[in-house]
């Protein structure tokens, strides 16, 4: 017999061995391999996430322009957290620019250890709407993406409008950004909205009472350029009003102190309510016959209509 064809019966023959000593002790190896993952599991259980995802959150948003805290935390399995009572709030602020009801995070496995963030999925619900985006660091930029769809305005804006007022619908958002992650003025990208369903109730500019308006669709699209958004588009559509708006917003902060140069197109139909109709009364004159734009100039504080 030839050395070679002994060689491979030997071979074959210690599988076949290994193969049966497997088969015979199958049970103890599928009871090792059982508490092999449950030990595992307890440890990532007994593992204080509270403290680990607090400090990798530290890490993330170091040089962010915001804060955030949370309710609880509790482990993802097998590697991320999820987040209850999220709260997003500017430095040294106590009024939270938004709560979010729950967000799951998810990271390479290293880094729920490291607490060094470089990339990250997430997705969550907030406002009676869902949400899903990522992040990622490569170097001195910061780059992201969000969509969200079913975000109810009424409790996300209730912090910014002043009661009794209301502001009702449903929005969805795309938006991407990059940047060094430091401030607003280092962001480029390009955002789009749309609302079904804005309704305007006893809500007040300047202290001055807004007619109750509806507009079954809001659509906006603009580009963020550094400092500059550039608003491409907006439009209102609604019975009582129509109207559009293009231009610019020179980014500053606090956000309020924004500069505005805008461009308006407003119409009021003949058959609109009568408030509005005495609204029309109060915008700046325009000769017969000329189409009813003006500018919108100041800040988004103090914004001043020509």
């Amino acid at each position: 017999m030839r050395p070679e064809t002994v060689r491979r019966r030997g071979v074959a023959g210690r599988l076949g061995a290994v193969a049966g000593f497997v088969r015979e002790h199958a049970a103890a190896f599928g009871y090792g391999l059982f508490t092999l993952v449950a030990f595992v599991v307890a440890l990532l259980a007994s593992l204080p996430h509270d403290l680990i995802a607090a400090r990798a959150l530290d890490v993330a948003t170091a040089r962010a322009p915001v804060r955030i805290g949370f309710g609880s935390v509790a482990l993802a399995f097998p590697n991320g957290y999820r987040f209850t009572d999220v709260r997003v709030t500017p430095p040294g602020g106590n009024t939270p620019l938004a709560t979010l009801a729950e967000v799951t995070l998810r990271v390479p496995p290293g880094a729920l250890f490291t607490g060094n963030l470089r990339q990250a999925v997430f997705s969550g619900r907030a406002y009676g709407g869902e949400f899903r985006g990522h992040v990622r660091v490569a170097g001195d930029t910061t780059a992201g993406t969000l969509e969200a769809s079913g975000i109810r305005l009424e409790p996300a804006l209730a912090p910014f409008v002043p009661a009794p007022g209301r502001v009702q619908g449903d929005a969805s958002l795309s938006l991407h950004l990059s940047g060094d992650g430091r401030t607003t003025q280092s962001s480029q990208g390009d955002v789009t909205l749309a609302v079904r369903g804005l309704a305007l109730e006893q809500v007040s500019v300047r202290g001055i009472r807004v007619p109750d308006v509806a507009f079954p669709t809001v659509d906006a699209a603009a580009e963020v350029f550094g400092a500059r958004l550039q608003l491409k588009e907006a439009r209102a559509e609604g019975d009582d009003l129509r109207f559009d708006a293009t231009g610019d917003v020179l980014l500053r902060e606090p956000l309020p102190q924004s500069v505005l140069n805008l461009r308006l197109t407003v119409e009021i139909p003949p058959g609109a309510q009568p408030a509005l109709r005495i609204l029309t009364g109060l915008l700046p004159k325009r000769a017969p016959g000329e189409a009813p734009s003006y500018s919108l100039k100041g800040t988004i504080g103090s914004p001043v209509l020509r």
